[in-house]
């Protein structure tokens, strides 16, 4: 019973796969030819979101024509049954109210601040929504409303004007709940009768600038928070593997030198998953990234070393040491997660007892 809640990005892929794909070899689905075109291209297959932004990149030239042996109309299809699957496939909820994000969500409300929290995410599933509403701290998501929330770009670029003690959610790639009503605007709603109103992102081409609007609208925020004085980002769970959400943050930090990000990542650092990430770490000094055996720090690689691991005041799970190494696993959510609970203070963990 050790299946995840969510399966990564390989696991999803896998499932789609399963369910789109020709049980006739002499018949190839829709999703086969997808697959043949992207492996043609070098492609990674089992990447769902390289998959879905090449059926869109595909699906912008072809018209009404054909194009890569697939008809247009298939291509749209196509677009919709995948959005569909991975719909269903991350509409989970937390089991239990211990878990990292409700962890996360405590801390955010922990204290009073004078500058709000940001918390940027490429998933499209509900977990952090849920994590915030359960440990009653505020947040606004650029969404107004309670039966059909609509996404308001104004309030979204005014958002300095809310009190700083909401946290501000921002979902990059979009979300499962998110659609496109009959007016074609942006709303926020559970229904799912129209799979075609599904607003998910994993790449940047859009059809149209309702769709367009929210994708952009949230680089930005992203943009404007680096470039704050002093902003500081800590990565979890993000391999750098999006390259338009990579220039965002190094073009940011190379304009703004008073900007850190630090970037936690999950395995060693040489993993061949983290190229794209180390190729930001070493050029870019105010970004490190950490992972379990190693870190780049100002551009320079070095291993994890410490005299005396039991006198650092750190949760277990964050260090771990054999003697002869030493790991630093706050890439791993859960252990980040431990620390944030910490932080949160004595106060918060009375109020949890």
């Amino acid at each position: 019973m050790n299946e995840p809640l969510i399966y990564d990005v390989a696991g999803l892929t896998a499932i789609i796969g399963d369910r789109l794909k020709s049980k006739e070899t002499d018949k190839p689905s829709a999703w086969d030819k997808i697959v043949t075109v992207v492996e043609e291209d070098g492609g990674d297959s089992k990447n769902i979101e390289l998959l879905l932004s090449k059926v869109r990149i595909l699906r912008s030239v072809a018209g009404t024509g054909t194009v890569r042996g697939m008809l247009a109309h298939e291509l749209s299809e196509l677009d919709d049954k995948i959005c569909e699957v991975i719909s269903e496939q991350v509409d989970r909820a937390l089991p239990r109210m211990d878990s990292p994000y409700h962890n996360l969500a405590i801390w955010s409300r922990s204290i009073r601040r004078e500058q709000p929290v940001h918390l940027f995410t490429t998933n499209y599933d509900l977990l952090l929504e849920q994590a915030l509403e359960e440990s009653s701290a505020p947040y606004f998501d650029g969404f107004i409303g309670s039966r059909n929330a609509f996404f308001d770009l104004g309030a979204v670029e005014d958002e300095d004007l809310l009190p700083p003690r909401w946290t501000r959610l921002w979902k990059i790639h979009g979300s499962l709940n998110w659609r496109l009503n009959e007016s074609a605007a942006v709303v926020r709603s559970d229904e799912k009768s129209n799979t075609r109103s599904y607003l998910i992102y994993p790449s940047h081409l859009k059809y149209d600038q309702s769709r367009k609007m929210p994708y952009l609208a949230m680089l930005d925020r992203l943009k404007a928070f680096l470039l704050k004085p002093s902003a500081l980002l800590f990565i979890c769970g993000y391999s750098f593997a999006d390259e338009h959400i990579n220039d965002v943050i190094c073009r940011s930090l190379e304009t703004n030198s008073t900007s850190h990000v630090f970037a936690f990542t999950y395995g060693q650092l040489d993993d061949a998953k983290y190229e794209l990430a180390r190729k930001c770490a070493l050029s870019t000094p105010n970004l490190s990234m950490l992972a379990f055996d190693k870190a780049i720090i100002g551009r320079n690689v070095g291993e994890w070393q410490t005299d005396d691991i039991d006198a650092l005041a750190l949760p277990p799970n964050v260090l771990a040491s054999d003697g002869a190494t030493v790991s630093v696993k706050l890439g791993d959510f859960a252990a980040l997660g431990s620390l944030l609970r910490g932080l949160a203070g004595p106060q918060e963990q009375a109020n949890e007892s």
